[in-house]
């Protein structure tokens, strides 16, 4: 989190946020960031959502409940859980963020959180997912700035979640950090780059089990 705060890294940090976001139109009934963290989203995803739910894979931490509600936000569950094995039932939201998780999986792990995506969003509900590039050049920045061995849990790329995505959702916008490059480079290899899917009418998400 120390990196949110620092002057010129801090605001690239922001920036990715921002970019994603600016493609999310609308309000939504049912919310569910994966990978909320310490927080940091929830309060403007309270914004565009009546109802609002978080999950990830570590345990809440003290005090947010608290911050949360002086920052007008009240989500209506924080769970602990794996996005690979989600705990709600199927078409129960109408959209889901996860910005900077999938890039933590690897192939068949982003393929069964597809899945559990798909089966826990609603027919045309939206997925706003967000990764940073997966390459030499970008584990070299991150040492830059102080995570060093990055290559050790970054796996995945933008390219392969779109790939694990194909069958289950349609992709709807794009967008990339700096938006400069992200027009030059091929996907996936601008800094950080965020993409708006759709669900597919009549597609399905079969529960997967976590090995």
């Amino acid at each position: 989190m120390r990196f949110y705060y620092k002057p010129l890294v801090g605001r690239l940090f922001r920036a990715r946020i921002d970019l994603g976001l600016g493609l999310l139109e609308g309000n939504f009934k049912r919310l569910l960031e994966i990978g909320y963290g310490s927080g940091l989203l929830l309060p403007t995803l309270a914004g565009i959502a009546e109802e609002l739910h978080g999950v990830d894979i570590e345990e809440e931490p003290p005090g947010l409940r608290s911050t949360l509600e002086r920052l007008g936000a009240a989500p209506r569950a924080l769970v602990k859980a794996d996005v690979q094995c989600l705990p709600y039932p199927d078409a129960h939201f109408d959209a889901v963020v996860a910005f900077s998780i999938l890039e933590h999986l690897k192939r068949h792990e982003i393929e069964r959180s597809i899945r559990e995506v798909s089966r826990v969003l609603e027919p045309g509900g939206a997925f706003l997912v967000g990764c940073p590039a997966v390459h030499k050049a970008m584990n070299a920045a991150f040492a830059a700035i102080g995570f060093r061995g990055i290559e050790n849990h970054h796996f995945s790329g933008i390219r392969d979640v779109l790939e694990a995505s194909e069958s289950h959702f349609e992709p709807v916008a794009k967008a990339a950090l700096p938006a400069s490059l992200g027009r030059l480079l091929p996907l996936g290899w601008a800094p950080y780059t965020t993409i708006l899917l759709r669900k597919r009418r009549g597609a399905a998400g079969g529960r997967a089990t976590p090995r």
